[in-house]
């Protein structure tokens, strides 16, 4: 199971003026997903930016395969601000990028306060193919500058002139179909269950 866990130190860190360092987790095949778990406090350019005194970011995906039969489960990145204020959220956002030959699913959760772009942490899985082949990018991004979101997710950010706005009411309402429970149940020889109260999504094939 590759499961990983970040913690975001706000309060206690000093202002940062240089642009914050990218996490990116290099793409990863089936037969080198492990279990991992670690914690990266890192500096911000405005601690003001939100109030929490930290902010933990955790998600995990769990991986059974039995030649060309498997199954999967992603827990979707969950958000614990520390004394969460009333504009602390985190948004997940979820879209196919391709169904056939097979599928290929990216997700983000933004995380926002106030109405500002804080971060986000988000994956793209292409699931296996006859091979069995597998891969899956990782990437956390965290304060500015926020390009690298453009690079990693460009579905999530086509057509915005600010990337401010992905924390905006009207962003948020356009993207309502971006959701985890709009997944279709099935495409092609692959099935998917979305579980809103774990925050989970099974698949198997």
């Amino acid at each position: 199971m590759l499961k990983s866990a970040f913690i975001l130190i706000l309060a206690a860190s000093p202002s940062f003026a240089g642009p914050l360092p990218d996490f990116d987790l290099n793409t990863l095949r089936a037969s080198g997903i492990s279990e991992t778990s670690f914690t990266t406090p890192l500096p911000v350019r405005d601690p003001q930016l939100s109030k929490a005194s930290y902010i933990q970011i955790t998600s995990a995906i769990k991986l059974k395969m039995d030649k060309e039969k498997g199954e999967m489960t992603v827990t979707f990145p969950k958000v614990d601000f520390g004394d969460q204020a009333a504009g602390d959220k985190a948004h997940l956002f979820v879209k196919i990028l391709r169904e056939t030959p097979t599928p290929v699913i990216s997700w983000a959760t933004v995380i926002c306060s106030g109405g500002s772009y804080l971060g986000y942490k988000g994956s793209t899985l292409n699931f296996p193919e006859a091979s069995g082949s597998l891969s899956i990018s990782e990437t956390l991004a965290l304060g500015y500058p926020k390009l690298l979101i453009n690079r990693s997710h460009p579905w999530l950010t086509e057509g915005l002139a600010n990337l401010e706005d992905v924390c905006s009411p009207a962003f948020l309402e356009k993207m309502k179909d971006a959701r985890a429970e709009t997944l279709p149940p099935k495409l092609g020889n692959f099935s998917f269950d979305f579980n809103p109260r774990k925050n989970t999504l099974k698949a198997k094939w």
